[in-house]
């Protein structure tokens, strides 16, 4: 198998491809190193930014361009083996259909950050990342989520209908009263306080 059929049958279009994650027949990072800049040369593979890349469909409207969310999800917030991080703050409000605000910067918790709170820009986004309060996998990503939205706002936010919301979230994702009381540990007393306060104990599942 050629070395770019290879990143086509496992990437396909559009899909950001990560240098250092590459194991081609065992060959030299070097080696690699310069098919991928032949392999841009040729104009089969775009350089997203330094060690990302991805393979451009071409439409009606020219060579397509990728989306910096793709990277942000792969990158921080599910590796495509587990799930690694979480939205939080206006951007997970806006996820959860609580705000109408579109906000202008992305914030996640990421086990891919070893810093308290840092903000880089990839693409045109701006992400904050911050380090994940305990390790997040997809066992523990949705009562982790809550936690934080719990942590970001206040009681008074919090009306008939959006508590409808919260608890819409919590059955759909399962989200009980034991992993609530398992995590909340990890998180500020406000989390616990937001959570009483507003009435939305009251439905979390057992």
């Amino acid at each position: 198998m050629e070395f770019f059929e290879y990143l086509f049958d496992l990437y396909g279009y559009n899909e950001p491809i990560f240098y250092n994650e590459i194991n081609f027949k065992n060959y030299s990072r070097p080696w690699l190193q310069k098919e991928l800049t032949a392999l841009c040369e040729q104009g089969k593979l775009m350089r997203f930014e330094k060690g990302i890349y991805y393979i451009p469909s071409v439409t009606m409207l020219g060579v397509s361009h990728m989306d910096a969310k793709k990277v942000i999800n792969k990158k921080y917030i599910d590796n495509g083996k587990d799930v690694i991080g979480y939205y939080s703050g206006v951007t997970f409000l806006n996820m959860l259909g609580l705000s109408t605000q579109v906000p202008n910067v992305t914030e996640i918790y990421t086990n891919n950050e070893n810093s308290r709170t840092r903000e880089i820009v990839i693409g045109s986004q701006r992400v904050i990342l911050r380090k994940a309060r305990e390790k997040i996998g997809r066992d523990n990503v949705a009562v982790l989520s809550f936690l934080e939205l719990m942590n970001f706002t206040d009681s008074k936010f919090y009306d008939d209908e959006k508590i409808e919301i919260v608890k819409q979230y919590m059955e759909k994702t399962g989200v009980t009263r034991d992993s609530v009381l398992k995590y909340a540990p990890y998180f500020p007393d406000k989390a616990m306080r937001t959570l009483v306060e507003s009435g939305v104990i009251f439905n979390v599942a057992q």
